[in-house]
């Protein structure tokens, strides 16, 4: 369609505008340069995103329009609905990729998991890091002169693979894939959570509680612990992991960067203080009895010229990545089970298997061992209720900038035109309850979803061959559901190198929590009600609940002198 053709058929009342124009001319003297202003800015609000509509390339995404106040009323939309947003134009419009004009730039939305995929690929042309890094720099406080030290040789411009992020990113991606380096830290990790909820409660007693709490706090001790060692800030400053989940509640405000020591001051100040801890764990050398992964990565930073008290901030969006996302996935996956009863009699009865029942010849008691290995590849109805859960829950947009103009193609498509400076967010929250993906039950939650007859132990990787042992096991992704579709962990050249820890041990913590414990309502006494999401939030990690539960933990019936351990 020729821009001429597009300028008669647009929404833009062009006779009116006319006639609004040239009428009041003959009828308007002394008032009319006012009314002129005010109605050119009439036109502006209404129609100036309509006529960017027209003169965009053909081939790019299409740009939907605010209806009436263009270039904020998108961002405004955002902050307003959080990770509703993008679900309430999609309502409308139902297009697989559109654009939306958002200040000086354009957002590219991505709905379809078949666009998703070429654009989640490596390409120079569109840099996951050239978008996420000023949200790096302002969620841990780095200073410009650090900035430029991460940016060089970002996406590896030169060629050479050399550059703090080249290395760092390189080298955490060999620690956390599976070998011995993962395994002795998961290993440690559930070592702590049997410590952990052995001590919990005694045999007889009872814990009142904030579900939602006690998984922070379990979850920040045991992953600093075994990940950090243990001269890590929250050993040293148990304090801290309050302050720590009161910047994440308050980090969107400081990263407004709107004089934030006064409009985000408790944040801003839990922040001050977790960074504080973080320098002093680098200047002391405490880092020296943490995993190799930390040791290598803080080593690499010092190395390529950031500060000690930059080193310990950068750290700070490790502890976050680790954590921030683990503590409301594991939350979520126990309110599912929880909340249903027959569910959570299938799962501890499935998960028997995994159960290896020992005498201990020194203090004599008996122990009961999980085998996590055997949870993941022999316990379908768990694994599948994880995944389900995470999918209700992963609603945070992958992103990418298009740093130079670029043309996607994808079957059943024509050239995609991906104009330099553009933003791109791959819609997780949209694509995750699209029917014409899961079916029509899409919005509803179904653990047996991710159920078939063939088997997998890795359960995340886009590129994992599926064995096909006809054994009743979770599998990779239901049939005829797309690799792209399924965004928990992000995926293509930028997935989450952290999704077979987090896989052990939330499975790990879940499958020994409702082996151990019955939960109860603290006010009815009743099964507990899984509460509603927070959808209002703009999303940094994981979906939040809206009310967090108060609930009674107890001893299950006969486990009270038992000894419960997880293995690997």
């Amino acid at each position: 369609m020729s821009t001429h053709t597009r300028f008669r058929h647009s929404n833009i009342p062009w006779l009116s505008h006319l006639a609004f124009l040239i009428i009041p001319s003959f009828i308007l003297q002394d008032s009319l340069r006012t009314y002129l202003l005010l109605y050119t800015l009439l036109i502006f609000l209404f129609d100036t995103e309509n006529l960017l509509l027209i003169l965009q390339d053909p081939s790019e995404p299409p740009l939907i329009p605010h209806p009436y106040l263009p270039f904020l009323g998108h961002v405004i939309g955002m902050f307003h609905h959080g990770s509703n947003y993008f679900s309430l134009i999609n309502e409308t419009y139902n297009y697989p990729i559109y654009a939306l004009q958002t200040l000086g730039a354009r957002t590219i939305v991505v709905v379809s998991p078949q666009l998703a995929a070429p654009i989640q690929r490596a390409s120079r042309n569109l840099s996951f890091y050239g978008m996420i890094l000023e949200v790096t720099k302002r969620l841990v406080g780095l200073d410009e002169e650090s900035m430029r030290v991460v940016r060089w040789n970002l996406d590896d411009e030169l060629g050479t693979g050399e550059g703090l992020m080249n290395e760092a990113g390189h080298m955490v991606a060999r620690e956390l894939a599976p070998g011995p380096n993962l395994t002795a830290m998961s290993t440690a990790q559930l070592e702590i959570f049997s410590e952990q909820l052995n001590a919990l409660i005694p045999s007889e007693g009872c814990l009142e509680t904030n579900l939602m709490g006690l998984v922070k706090r379990l979850f920040t001790e045991a992953n600093a612990l075994a990940i950090y060692g243990p001269r890590n800030i929250f050993r040293i400053y148990p304090e801290l992991v309050d302050r720590f989940w009161e910047y994440e509640a308050g980090m969107i405000a400081v990263m407004a960067d709107v004089l934030p020591w006064v409009t985000a001051r408790r944040p801003w100040l839990a922040r001050k203080a977790v960074n504080d801890a973080l320098q002093e764990y680098v200047e002391k050398e405490y880092y020296r009895a943490a995993a190799p992964m930390i040791q290598k990565r803080v080593q690499i930073n010092l190395k390529h010229g950031l500060t000690p008290k930059m080193a310990g901030r950068a750290e700070l969006i490790l502890l976050f990545g680790i954590t921030g996302n683990a503590v409301p996935s594991t939350f979520w996956f126990l309110a599912n089970v929880l909340a249903r009863p027959e569910l959570l009699a299938q799962i501890r009865e499935e998960t028997r298997q995994a159960v290896r029942l020992e005498a201990n010849t020194v203090t004599g008691k008996e122990e009961k061992i999980i085998n996590v290995e055997i949870l993941k590849t022999k316990c379908p109805l768990l694994v599948s209720t994880y995944r389900e859960s995470l999918r209700m829950i992963a609603n945070l947009a992958s992103v990418r900038l298009v740093t130079n103009t670029h043309t996607i193609t994808a079957p059943g498509y024509p050239p995609i035109l991906l104009k330099k400076g553009s933003m791109i967010q791959i819609a997780s929250g949209v694509i995750h309850v699209l029917e014409s993906i899961w079916g029509p039950d899409a919005k509803q939650f179904n653990p047996h979803r991710f159920i078939s007859t063939t088997t997998s132990s890795e359960q995340f990787s886009s590129e994992t061959q599926v064995n096909s042992t006809a054994e009743h096991t979770a599998t990779q992704l239901p049939k005829n559901v797309p690799s792209a579709a399924f965004r928990a962990f992000g995926g293509g050249s930028v997935i989450c190198p952290g999704r077979h820890f987090a896989q052990s041990e939330i499975l790990g913590f879940v499958t020994l929590f409702v082996h151990m414990f019955d939960v109860r309502d603290k006010e009815t006494g009743e099964v507990i009600a899984l509460p509603e999401r927070d959808n209002g939030r703009i999303p940094l990690s994981v979906m939040k609940p809206a009310k967090e539960p108060h609930v009674s933990i107890r001893r299950r019936k006969g486990e009270g002198d038992v000894v419960w351990q997880l293995e690997v």
